[in-house]
């Protein structure tokens, strides 16, 4: 870039841990407004000239269910790699029932109790960051 151009996107940062993502696009650009959403997640149509979006859809972490009286299947550590589609589509076949949430890092949980939730972490970029 020749000087005085500010980077808009960073595609080098796909498939990366989104600490890494972060280190590399404050590099470029310190003062970014870094938020971090499931891929799909619905966004404005605003434009922020610091604000820079990181979707995210890998499963980072086996993904357990509170409980099971039943005596079911109450955790699926075959899932971590998977994208959220692919994931919940294995735990809905075993756990019909299953309330899942997708939870991006940082994103804070609720402590109540849920019988049927699952929560699925997810941390890994899936689409190219970019400023707006």
């Amino acid at each position: 870039m020749s000087g005085g151009e500010k980077k808009t996107s960073w595609p080098e940062v796909v498939g990366m841990l989104v600490e890494e993502a972060e280190k590399v696009i404050r590099k470029d650009m310190p003062e970014a407004n870094i938020v971090v959403l499931a891929s799909g997640s619905p966004v404005t149509l605003d434009h922020g000239s610091d604000r820079v979006r990181i979707f995210v859809d890998t499963v980072v972490e086996a993904p357990r269910a509170e409980l099971d009286h039943a005596g079911g299947k109450s955790s699926w550590p075959e899932v971590v790699g998977m994208s959220v589609k692919e994931a919940k589509e294995v735990i809905l076949k075993e756990k019909p029932d299953a309330i899942i949430e997708v939870l991006t890092p940082g994103e804070g949980m609720t402590k109540d109790f849920q019988p049927n939730r699952v929560r699925i972490l997810i941390d890994t970029v899936a689409e190219t960051p970019v400023v707006g």
